[in-house]
């Protein structure tokens, strides 16, 4: 990626407070999803990268859990707070600035990458497929890769897709809009708005389903070891896939 997007910058802005650790919808949302988590990482020690990590909401937690860790994101807002959260509670986790689709590490530097929050909706598939491609030369021999994917075509299906959707953040009254689906591209787009500051912005999500992924990763040459309910309920998957 170039850069990150600006309205996804506004988005992480407007919807900070699930991704910051410490905070009450972040622990509940870690809650669901650790447990799953660390039953498919390698032997407590093992080095994880944590890809789009965000401020830390699951970094920390892997680092409490007995890992050691490292966190790229390409948000400089996102890392400046991680970096925050660690000086506080004496962290020794490795946060670093990076985009996803060309870090800088070794071939063979990691245990295990975890991709988790279902950061899929920012990249195309060409875009992962760099992220998978990387994946594959930072993880060890018989390294593992979890990532958490929404199936959205599942959700469309289902009729469960919400075209008006309120979306409240923190004491902040915010809405969101479906505007457009663009067949081209596989995205679709969604206006938001802050009732409380009357900001609003859209924004361009990339469609995404379980077996897209599981052909990405197939052709980057990962194997698939098991794939189950993720942390945001009956639409999302906990993939997890192994480096032979």
């Amino acid at each position: 990626m170039d850069s990150f997007p600006e309205w996804a910058e506004k988005f992480y802005e407007m919807y900070s407070s699930p991704y910051l650790p410490g905070s009450d919808s972040a622990r509940a949302r870690v809650e669901r999803g650790l447990p799953l988590v660390l039953k498919h990482l390698p032997r407590k020690g093992s080095r994880v990268l944590d890809l789009c990590c965000g401020a830390g909401a699951y970094l920390f937690p892997l680092e409490k859990a007995g890992y050691v860790v490292t966190g790229l994101d390409i948000q400089p807002r996102m890392i400046a707070e991680a970096h925050r959260f660690a000086r506080k509670n004496k962290s020794k986790a490795s946060i670093m600035l990076g985009d996803a689709t060309a870090p800088k590490f070794p071939d063979g530097s990691f245990d295990a990458i975890v991709f988790l929050g279902a950061p899929f909706g920012h990249f195309s598939i060409d875009q992962f497929e760099k992220i998978a491609f990387q994946a594959y030369k930072m993880l060890r021999h018989k390294g593992v890769m979890l990532a958490e994917v929404n199936d959205h075509i599942g959700l469309f299906l289902s009729g469960m897709y919400q075209r008006v959707l309120y979306e409240p953040s923190d004491d902040k009254d915010a809405i969101s809009i479906h505007t457009r689906y663009d067949a081209e591209e596989g995205s679709f787009n969604r206006l938001f708005l802050n009732l409380e500051t009357n900001r609003k912005f859209k924004g361009s999500f990339h469609i995404w389903t379980p077996f897209i992924l599981h052909h990405v990763m197939r052709e980057v040459g990962f194997e698939l070891k098991s794939s189950e309910s993720g942390s945001f309920g009956s639409f999302s998957k906990l993939a997890v896939y192994k480096k032979p």
